[in-house]
């Protein structure tokens, strides 16, 4: 009992689940459905009339007998041939009428599937781009992407589209048999249940072999492709181990398997269709002229064959949409485990406002002229009671040079996330000339800000493409280009590259030295002129030689902005205005490098080893 009551309440689950994702779709959408359901039905209708001709035109040459006229309409009178011209005429109408209608519900169906995949994917896209940087760091992006990408390629084409094809199908399918027996009586009804009867418990036999091949095909497939990923990452020691051999047979084992499995998911769905059709025209006869061939009757026999007719026609022209009735609720149950992934992300609420908000500040009108202020800042992770900053308070002069250090994990990273306002305080605040920042000013404070950090993330584009990152080609003006890559001097590097500021780099700048990705990231940073420049080991890859030379280009512009420095070589930090030394999330000691040095033991330990990140 309990067992049939949790699969009881699973299925209502799901059904609350699909039915709040259909919820998420825009009206027009929904309006759109409702129009192709009904041209799907109209399509039934059609497929009624032309079954009709057909059968006059059948029974015309079998010597049924048939009325001489449609209700008001001369075209069966006259002799044999003006009857076979009417009914051929009208039959190929009805064809092409039927044709095109299909074909126009088929594309409403396609273009209808994309449109709502776009509604989804954008949807989804645009709420998890407003989450707060916190969302990022409790959500691991690879899980994200998964997600993302499971919805891009499974709740579009294995939920929604499933469902409008069932619906259209039942639709349509519906409309010709309730035509179809209302016209021939209980005869044809009878034939349709058997029919359908068969059909369905065929489906539920190869239904379990069908998931199965499934399921083989999917976990072959992954097999095959961690292993192509595995054999590339590792092609180094592939080639001097000679492990050729070795990845090539678990390929093509896995692969051959796979494909066996790949073939039989695409067989299976058919077997129905495969059987059925023979079995009804079976019974068909069976039924409808058995009865009268083994009566004797010859005129029985002639004016039986419209109607049997009829029914076959009917028969071929239903096991289609049930065929795709079939492989649609396939689709759908592979795709009803995704549903509360895509829920999950439609459902996110936007917690971060954009430049575009309404209300939202400028970023002229929030510099601050005096002060940028952490005030009595704590921070801790969700659902974590340690903190990692702890009573932080820090006063940064407008134009002025900051540095902190510290032992790896000490908090610097965390600090300056706060201070860019990435990252929000469970308790304190961020102060702008001793005024609190809120969710409003947070897009107009951060467009004032930039963070060169040591994981760099570069686009896979060009040059100009990732220090114009987030502008459209066009407004992209290459002086402004060359000159941010000069400040990072970096500019006489891109200008010996094959296609200078139109050079590729590769996936995350992976055709660039790690010194080359550091000075790029720079480059960004200088191009959007941003006031408040936070540099995380942004020099840790450069040479000595490369790091001077930067510096001294920070040392032209540095005075037009507040610069914040995390850095690892305290050579790096000896110009600052003031050092801040961090430890376990406190700061506890706060001077220039000589007053460091001659007050904090552990930052003269650091000195001596040439330590503080």
């Amino acid at each position: 009992m309990s067992r049939r009551f949790s699969k009881f309440s699973v299925q209502s689950q799901t059904w609350k689940d699909l039915s709040a994702l259909l919820g998420k779709l825009p009206a027009q959408r929904k309006r759109l459905v409702a129009f192709v359901l009904a041209a799907s039905f109209f399509q039934g209708v059609l497929d009624i009339l032309l079954i009709a001709f057909l059968a006059r035109f059948v029974g015309l040459f079998s010597g049924a007998k048939l009325e001489d006229r449609l209700p008001g309409v001369l075209v069966f009178g006259g002799g044999f041939l003006d009857q076979a011209g009417w009914l051929l005429a009208l039959l190929i109408g009805s064809f092409w009428l039927t044709s095109l209608v299909r074909f126009a519900v088929a594309l409403m169906q396609s273009l209808l599937s994309a449109e709502i995949w776009n509604d989804l994917v954008n949807q989804v896209y645009r709420n998890v781009l407003r989450q707060r940087y916190e969302f990022f760091i409790e959500n691991r992006t690879a899980n994200l992407s998964e997600k993302f990408n499971r919805i891009l390629n499974s709740v579009s084409t294995k939920v929604v589209s499933p469902l409008i094809a069932i619906a259209g199908n039942a639709l349509s399918v519906a409309s010709l048999l309730i035509g179809v027996v209302f016209v021939l009586g209980l005869q044809a009804l009878a034939i349709f249940i058997l029919m359908l009867f068969a059909y369905a418990i065929a489906s539920v036999i190869v239904t379990p072999y069908l998931r199965l091949a499934t399921k083989q095909r999917v976990r072959y497939g992954r097999r095959i492709n961690l292993l192509l990923m595995e054999s590339l990452r590792s092609i180094r020691d592939v080639h001097l181990y000679s492990a050729d051999q070795y990845f090539v047979t678990r390929f093509s084992s896995d692969g051959v398997i796979a494909k066996r499995y790949d073939r039989l998911t695409r067989l299976l769905p058919d077997v129905p269709r495969f059987l059925i059709e023979p079995a009804g025209i079976t019974i068909l006869f069976l039924i409808g002229l058995a009865p009268a061939v083994l009566g004797g009757d010859s005129e029985d026999v002639r004016n039986a064959i419209p109607n049997l007719f009829a029914i076959m026609f009917t028969l071929l022209k239903i096991s289609g949409p049930l065929q795709n009735t079939f492989r649609s609720l396939n689709r759908l149950r592979g795709g009803l485990p995704e549903i509360r992934d895509a829920l999950e992300l439609l459902e996110l609420k936007p917690h971060r406002f954009v430049l575009a908000s309404p209300g939202v500040s400028t970023p002229e009108g929030l510099m601050p002229q005096r002060l940028i202020q952490l005030k009595d800042v704590s921070y801790s992770y969700r659902n974590s009671s340690r903190n990692i900053i702890d009573n932080v308070n820090i006063s940064i002069q407008a134009g002025s040079r900051v540095a902190l250090v510290g032992r790896t994990g000490s908090g610097k990273s965390t600090i300056a996330h706060l201070l860019l306002g990435l990252l929000q305080p469970t308790a304190g605040q961020l102060l702008l000339d001793g005024i609190p920042v809120n969710d409003l000013d947070l897009p107009a404070w951060q467009a004032n800000c930039a963070l060169v950090p040591q994981d760099i993330r570069l686009l896979d584009g060009s040059i100009r493409d990732n220090v114009a990152f987030g502008l459209e080609d066009k407004d992209i003006d290459d002086g402004d280009v060359w000159a941010a890559l000069k400040t990072a001097q970096f500019d006489d590097v891109v200008a010996q590259m094959p296609y200078g500021l139109y050079t590729m780099i590769g996936e995350n700048g992976v055709k660039l030295s790690g010194g080359q990705r550091q000075r790029l990231s720079l480059a960004r940073a200088f191009f959007r002129g941003s006031r408040v420049l936070v540099l995380d080991e942004a020099t840790s890859a450069l040479d000595n030689k490369t790091e001077y030379d930067l510096m001294q280009a920070l040392e032209l512009v540095g005075r037009r902005c507040t610069t914040i420095v995390i850095a690892h070589r305290l050579t790096t930090v000896k110009k600052c205005d003031r050092i801040l030394e961090v430890s376990d999330g406190r700061i506890v000691a706060s001077g220039d490098f000589e007053q460091l040095c001659a007050s904090s033991p552990t930052f003269r330990e650091m000195n001596l080893l040439g330590e503080g990140g």
